[in-house]
């Protein structure tokens, strides 16, 4: 098993003196003392998450209160202290402000609301955050209660609980936001500029599309409009995360891949159930956003291809049967309503395949991860035929539907 280098060693303000007062302010004890020292361990294995330094541990305590010892396994989230591309990204608290917000009180009241109508909604339960002295959140460690992180969905049957998770996040978001005036502002955030940052993988997704229509003649035609695509490529990237004006606008995820989920499974291997994970980046603009992530970052691209239309339309269903069942009284938009806006917003998805798509074809343990998020990696499946097929198939979609332009 191989772990981020980062998570190796924990900073030494880790200690056990640091989660004693956690623990004490989670619990509003102050008489809760450790019984044994906090050991850490890595958080997560190497490529199943970047924006983040995370660590697990076990705390036990007692307190007067009750003299049971407890135990807690517990995940905690920090900023990197390493000088390199991930600690600029993080140099601002912007996004554990954001995670802190939706662990301690919006996810609590989407939960609230869909149990009322007897759904629900699980996430790990929140324990400690604060930015000062040093940013940090703390959520129950759920690792050990039957979850488990999963690749690429492989049937249509697995992607039926991630549908429905989404589907309840962005119409119990809706309800909110429709009575608490607050809440569309807290939310404003955009992770775009800060993606943006991350030029070198961004060109170089672009250019080794470029070196496939200089490299096979049946590629040459989508040259011209890969060029035009890209060069305004910053500014549509941009304006993308501002708020629809032809759409009802959600709280999106904004980070729905694969490894931002953890299923259980039944005694035959199927997934039975999903948890959502990594809320950081979470801000109010199109579910188109997330419905991109939903077809392009979680099934295989047999699932995708064989069930696109399934999806969008299971989504589809889930979402306005949830916002009637909470008592929405706006505006519900119609099927057509959205898949024109997921025509509108389909660069994003141009976008995912450029510089998303090699990463099927890659063990994200054997490579550089801050390298190829640089552009400073070769890039290994430029010659796969499996993958020069898939590209010529999308880009020949994305021409045919006039997401790229020969104009």
């Amino acid at each position: 098993m191989t772990y981020n280098q980062d998570e190796l060693e924990a900073p030494a303000w880790l200690n056990d003196e640091f989660f004693r007062n956690a623990m004490r302010e989670s619990n509003n004890d102050p008489t809760i003392e450790l019984t044994s020292a906090c050991v850490l361990r890595p958080g997560t294995n190497k490529g199943d998450h970047y924006a983040s330094v995370m660590f697990r541990t076990t705390v036990k305590y007692r307190s007067t209160r009750s003299n049971e010892e407890k135990s807690i396994n517990i995940i905690m989230k920090t900023k990197p202290e390493v000088d390199g591309l991930k600690k600029e990204l993080l140099e601002d608290d912007g996004m554990f402000a954001i995670e802190i917000d939706m662990y301690s009180k919006t996810l609590p009241e989407m939960a609230r609301m869909l149990k009322e109508i007897g759904e629900q909604y699980k996430y790990p339960r929140y324990i400690y955050g604060t930015l000062k002295p040093r940013a940090i959140l703390i959520l129950e460690d759920i690792s050990d209660q039957g979850w488990v992180m999963s690749d690429f969905i492989t049937t249509l049957d697995d992607m039926r609980p991630i549908v429905k998770d989404i589907a309840m996040f962005h119409a119990a978001s809706v309800v909110i936001a429709s009575s608490d005036p607050t809440f569309i502002g807290r939310y404003s955030y955009s992770i775009a500029e800060k993606f943006m940052a991350f030029d070198g993988m961004i060109k170089k997704g672009f250019g080794d599309l470029q070196q496939l229509t200089s490299s096979y003649p049946e590629f040459a035609h989508f040259s011209k409009p890969l060029e035009k695509f890209q060069a305004n490529l910053r500014e549509f990237y941009l304006t993308v995360y501002n708020p629809s004006t032809t759409y009802q606008n959600v709280l999106i995820h904004g980070d729905f891949h694969s490894k931002n989920m953890l299923h259980k499974l039944d005694d035959e291997g199927r997934h039975s159930d999903t948890i959502l994970l990594d809320y950081q980046i979470c801000c109010w603009t199109s579910p188109a956003i997330d419905l991109y992530y939903l077809l392009d970052m979680i099934p295989t691209q047999e699932v995708k291809d064989n069930h696109r239309s399934e999806l969008i339309y299971l989504y589809y269903q889930q979402y306005t049967d949830l916002l009637k069942r909470l008592g929405f009284l706006g505006k519900i938009p119609t099927m057509l309503d959205l898949q024109i806006e997921l025509l509108r917003y389909a660069g994003l998805e141009m976008f995912h395949y450029a510089i998303f798509s090699s990463f099927r074809y890659i063990d994200p343990t054997a490579i550089d991860i801050e390298a190829m998020l640089k552009g400073e990696l070769e890039n290994p499946v430029l010659n796969n035929p499996e993958f020069k097929k898939l590209m010529h198939t999308e880009l020949t979609r994305f021409l045919h539907q006039g997401t790229l332009s020969q104009d």
